[in-house]
């Protein structure tokens, strides 16, 4: 038979935080290693209930894998918890929580986020093909629209849509999105703007370009590809090319401008 003195003592000695709660849902003793993680008196939480206790630490009666919990001097604190059920010496059956502190571990991920969304913010460029990504197509049409305005000079935007030729539901494979994207670079002019707007549509910002000029070029490299200009590709389908033209127009700001490209798809 184990000595129930001997069990309490081995609970107070466990760096583990253990806390145990009754048939009435009331917190019967913590053990010293979560008083310290909560910076807590035993006395301020043994008897009391979630009625009882601060609404910040109603979460201790709860028993999800991962407590949050707000502490007015000590800030947030998050948990790890199992959930384990005993009896003690009188045969009263009792719910043991077994807590390790992960704060360290959260708040760790919480920067790596916080630094992955600067990275993020930074990048201009799309990681597949290496164009501009849509972050930095936004931005070069602004500033294209911009100058527009201010000296009249023709701005023309095409779109180019990428669709499998035989599934039209399917992604193109990466190796079709890039192949077109290496032709695109070297069949433009140095003035013209690739961007990868979306997964499989690329905005082709042309300066200095009128619609008719614009819509020829983009017509030629559909033929162009259709005929074999595309390299690479290692048996991976030719994309099949929908394009939509449109020029700025007085009134235009970037969005419009895109919307009315978008629509002419």
């Amino acid at each position: 038979m184990v000595d129930i003195h001997f069990n309490q003592a081995l609970y107070e000695a466990c760096p583990t935080g253990m806390l145990a709660i009754d048939n009435d849902i009331c917190i019967r003793w913590i053990n010293p290693a979560l008083e310290t993680m909560l910076n807590l008196e035993g006395n301020e939480l043994i008897g009391k209930d979630k009625t009882t206790l601060p609404e910040s630490l109603h979460a201790l009666f709860d028993e999800t894998d991962i407590l949050h919990l707000s502490l007015n001097d000590e800030g947030e604190r998050w948990l790890y918890r199992e959930v384990r059920e005993v009896t003690d010496g009188t045969d009263m059956p009792l719910r043991l929580h077994f807590y390790q502190d992960i704060s360290p571990q959260v708040l760790a991920e919480k920067e790596n986020d916080q630094l992955r969304k600067k990275v993020d913010d930074l990048t201009i460029t799309d990681p597949l093909t290496g164009m501009a990504n849509r972050k930095a197509t936004l931005q070069a049409i602004a500033a294209q629209v911009t100058r527009t305005r201010r000296y009249g000079n023709p701005l023309t935007l095409g779109a180019m849509r990428l669709n499998h030729p035989d599934m039209p539901d399917t992604p193109l494979p990466d190796v079709s999105v890039l192949s077109l994207a290496h032709y695109l670079r070297e069949r433009l002019r140095w003035a013209d703007i690739i961007g990868r707007y979306e997964s499989e549509l690329f905005l082709l910002l042309m300066p200095e370009t009128d619609r008719e000029d614009a819509e020829n070029l983009l017509q030629q490299i559909i033929q162009e590809c259709q005929e074999g200009a595309l390299s690479e590709l290692d048996g991976n389908p030719v994309p099949e090319l929908a394009i939509g033209v449109a020029t700025w127009e007085k009134g235009d700001d970037p969005q419009r401008l895109i919307q009315r490209t978008l629509e002419d798809l």
